[in-house]
């Protein structure tokens, strides 16, 4: 957790994205807390697994690491790998120049179905 940041206070502006909704789901994901990945924390379930990998479900494993959304990821993140071998980094999936209106990521979550309950 907190792979990007630990702090989205002085670090982060999020004044070029309007929507405060966006707002929100980038401070999550940036600090790596999601319903998705952390509800287990409070319902007292049992912590989610990746369904296709059986490994625990993380936004570093949604974004840059699950193989099975890797076409989603090509199609949509493509900009944002590193120059060595195009591997995809949290950081720049994450990173502040990339955080546009109509970011990538977004189209990315919701063609995987995992937006509304990020």
């Amino acid at each position: 957790m907190g792979e990007i940041t630990t702090s989205t206070i002085r670090q982060w502006t999020y004044s070029h994205v309007r929507d405060r909704r966006a707002q929100t789901l980038l401070a999550r994901l940036r600090i790596g807390h999601t319903y998705l990945t952390q509800r287990y924390l409070f319902t007292r379930d049992p912590q989610p697994y990746c369904d296709d990998w059986l490994v625990p479900l993380t936004v570093r494993h949604l974004l840059v690491e699950c193989p099975s959304l890797i076409e989603l990821r090509h199609h949509y993140l493509y900009r944002y790998r590193g120059s060595d071998s195009g591997v995809y980094y949290l950081s720049k999936v994450l990173c502040p120049a990339c955080l546009a209106p109509g970011h990538d990521v977004y189209r990315d979550l919701g063609e995987a179905g995992l937006l509304p309950n990020v």
